[in-house]
């Protein structure tokens, strides 16, 4: 089965683009869940919030992320979100999402492999933040997102923190760890890519 992405699979959902400031929010906790989203260019957090009001982040959608797919099947949604850059997010109507899904098996079978893919995605992250030491949990993350036959990994301009978030270290941690890879030979980095070195 060609893996497709939320955009590709439900195109015929999309029924508008919103623009959002930084810091704006898409949608609250318990506002109706009339659709699900994905992210063009920026970035959208969901968070909820604590009683002392602190923010726990659930996860921070980047650009080609799909969010809210929980809303789904849910009446409302869960959280909030919010743009942590400037962002613009695709609008895919709930409804029309749910009527393909009925009308078309074959979208139905590649939605759920796409959301198995993002499950077993969300597994191994959590399976890497769980080691302690933050060169083994960099190096283990390195090897889990290379590519099998070239091991080298694509790091866009900027991404490098999202990286950190992912690992739930601070950057500065990470650049640090970066480096120290680097001087051991276990990785080497060029222009937008790390390479593992056997």
């Amino acid at each position: 089965m060609q893996k497709k992405s939320f955009g590709e699979l439900f195109a015929p959902a999309r029924t508008s683009v919103k623009s959002l400031a930084q810091g704006e929010v898409l949608f609250r906790q318990g506002d109706a869940a009339s659709y699900l989203y994905t992210v063009l260019e920026g970035g959208v957090r969901l968070v909820r919030y604590t009683s002392e009001g602190d923010a726990v982040v659930i996860y921070t959608a980047r650009a080609g992320d799909s969010l809210a797919e929980a809303a789904l099947f849910s009446e409302i949604y869960h959280c909030d979100a919010e743009a942590v850059l400037p962002a613009t997010v695709a609008c895919y109507d709930k409804e029309k999402i749910l009527a393909l899904l009925h009308a078309h098996p074959e979208k139905s079978m590649a939605c759920i492999a796409l959301f198995a893919r993002q499950v077993r995605s969300l597994r191994s992250l959590l399976e890497v933040r769980s080691i302690r030491s933050a060169r083994d949990r960099v190096l283990h993350y390195l090897l889990l997102q290379a590519d099998p036959g070239t091991m080298e990994m694509s790091i866009p301009a900027g991404s490098v923190k999202a990286m950190a978030h992912k690992l739930a270290m601070a950057h500065e941690t990470l650049y640090r760890t970066l480096a120290v890879l680097e001087n051991e030979g276990k990785i080497s980095r060029g222009a937008g890519i790390i390479k593992i070195r056997h």
